[in-house]
């Protein structure tokens, strides 16, 4: 919730961390090894669109000394190779597909109507449901006036050097990576796991 009202943009960012984390809670809280698996691909998947996110951040820093939401208008018409790995990393920390974010919430949200408890399954899909709308409501709004302002914005581009570009393409293209082909980290993650149960 205060993500929402934030506006400076780290901190928005630093906040989504919290829902974030309790996803990987939820899932060790199952119990089970799809809950399990879901919670490792949540903390790898979070992490890569994480620091994309927070990379991102900084290049549109470092470019324009811009720092809060309300500032970002037409920022991805002036930065839009930054941008569009910020995309990629919101998308995937809300849990849209193709992006691997959701590959990690669909093995919780699987799990969750696999487990014992129905009551515990529902109300476990529900809030990952609420969550990522919550997730829509402070991250699309930067996206979408980013790209399209909604006025003329005259802006020159003034994208930050390869020193920052190359690592934040680098994680927006993991992340739409890992949703295209997630079975390799899954298998991995997946011989690992008997050895936890």
């Amino acid at each position: 919730m205060l993500a929402l009202k934030e506006k400076v943009l780290k901190k928005r960012l630093a906040y989504s961390t919290i829902s974030q984390v309790s996803y990987v809670l939820f899932g060790l809280l199952l119990m089970t090894p799809g809950g399990m698996r879901g919670a490792f691909l949540q903390m790898v998947f979070h992490a890569l669109a994480k620091d994309a996110l927070f990379l991102a951040a900084g290049a549109v820093i470092v470019a324009t000394n811009f720092t809060l939401v309300d500032q970002l208008v037409g920022i991805g018409k002036r930065m839009p190779r930054t941008m569009v790995c910020f995309s990629a990393a919101a998308l995937s920390i809300i849990g849209i597909p193709p992006m691997s974010g959701f590959i990690s919430k669909w093995y919780l949200a699987s799990a969750a109507l696999n487990c014992e408890s129905r009551i515990v399954g529902y109300l476990g899909v529900a809030m990952l449901i609420l969550s990522a709308l919550m997730t829509a409501g402070y991250l699309l709004p930067i996206v979408v006036r980013g790209f399209f302002p909604g006025r003329d914005v005259l802006v020159e581009r003034k994208e930050v050097g390869p020193q920052m570009t190359a690592p934040l393409m680098a994680l927006g293209a993991a992340v739409l990576i890992f949703g295209l082909f997630p079975n390799g980290l899954q298998a991995w993650i997946s011989t690992i796991l008997p050895q936890i149960f």
